[in-house]
């Protein structure tokens, strides 16, 4: 994580138009990718929160287009709680006093604000079974109000984001050049991952309905109502684009339907939940049942298990790469990732058979049309 200054995050906060002046400031989040602080501004006897994020142009390399992306999206969404007269919520830009929906620093940084979400709570792994269901539900709410997105298609912040395939083959090609001589203590993970395989061509993206897709559903990206419990609001933005909704599915099952964190250095810890796995698919399938087609709904069962996969490989990627993409807060971290990836993978494939039997108890209306 670089290293920023409550000075330096301040001069930056100034940027933008936020109402009152910032008296504190404290680091937000902890997020893989991009430096999260929360800005506390004093506006006489009110007390305004704001999200000030550094996006990382190391991952997203077109910035600009990021935020052109992000503001299309959370307009249209306000849009359609507005006309809804719903009472969730979608995040809300702070625009730079240039007019801009971005400030880039002396440094070449690109920052963003956006207004603090009140009343919500995120979780990295859900306390019961109504959140899992609250969240499903929101992450689909977010894939039907963006279904009618007017507009060219959003650009892709990050090419073959999920293209099992591509990873694959880079996994592969990292194995074969063994640069920092790790391969041969982690070979049991490596084999684990080419036994795999298979997993990498079951879900293409070419196959199925192109969609406005979230890409990054882990549980804590969407915020439940701290009193109700209910989803209201859905988070980080940045892998917003055109996609499949197996993806975003695959991936909230991924880190909600799990016993653990995903970097849970125990993995007799690790294991597949399906109860959980169960209220994702009913609570998804509730706010998605009118988009969906036949062909999406028949992979809901297995999208678990390519997505699981598909992030174990970029784990274990890393680490043979040296550690260069996500943050790592400890020697082995990202192999603490991957063996948790690769034990709640097994144990996917164990109670795969079950996850078809729940995912066709919740389906069989939508399947006919």
């Amino acid at each position: 994580m670089a290293i920023h200054t409550k000075n330096f995050i301040n001069e930056v906060g100034h940027q933008f138009n936020l109402e009152g002046y910032i008296g504190s400031s404290e680091v937000h989040g902890n997020g893989n990718v991009n430096d999260t602080f929360l800005l506390f501004c004093e506006d006489g006897d009110s007390l305004n929160r704001y999200t000030l994020q550094r996006i990382n142009h190391d991952v997203f390399k077109n910035p600009e287009g990021l935020m052109e992306n992000f503001s299309r999206v959370t307009r249209h969404l306000q849009a359609k709680i507005e006309k809804d007269g719903s009472d969730k919520k979608c995040l809300n830009l702070v625009p730079a006093k240039d007019g801009r929906f971005f400030h880039k620093d002396s440094n070449g940084n690109y920052w963003r604000v956006t207004k603090f979400v009140d009343g919500g709570r995120s979780f990295d792994v859900p306390e019961d079974i109504h959140q899992a269901y609250e969240a499903a539900k929101a992450f689909g709410d977010f894939q039907a109000k963006l279904a009618d997105l007017p507009g060219d298609p959003l650009i892709e912040t990050i090419p073959d984001f999920h293209n099992t395939r591509k990873r694959f083959e880079h996994f592969r090609s990292v194995c074969n050049q063994d640069k920092f001589e790790r391969v041969a203590e982690v070979q049991d993970l490596v084999n684990f991952a080419l036994v795999r395989e298979h997993l990498a061509d079951l879900i293409k993206v070419e196959n199925f309905p192109s969609r406005v897709v979230h890409n990054d559903t882990k549980l804590n990206n969407v915020l439940l109502h701290k009193t109700t419990g209910e989803g209201m609001c859905v988070v980080d933005l940045d892998t917003v684009m055109t996609g499949c909704v197996l993806h975003d599915f695959g991936d909230l099952v991924r880190t909600a339907a799990c016993s653990a964190l995903e970097d849970e250095p125990e993995v007799d810890k690790v294991f597949f939940l399906p109860k959980i796995f169960g209220a994702i698919v009913e609570g998804y399938l509730k706010a998605t049942s009118n988009i969906l087609e036949s062909s999406e709904i028949e992979h809901l069962a297995v999208a678990p298990q390519v997505i699981t996969y598909e992030l174990g490989l970029r784990f274990l990627t890393d680490y043979l790469e040296g550690d260069v993409y996500f943050k790592v807060k400890r020697p082995g971290h990202n192999l603490d990732r991957v063996r948790a990836q690769f034990k709640l993978l097994a144990s996917m494939e164990e109670h795969f058979d079950q996850a078809k039997q729940i995912v066709d108890l919740y389906s069989r209306p939508s399947l006919s049309h």
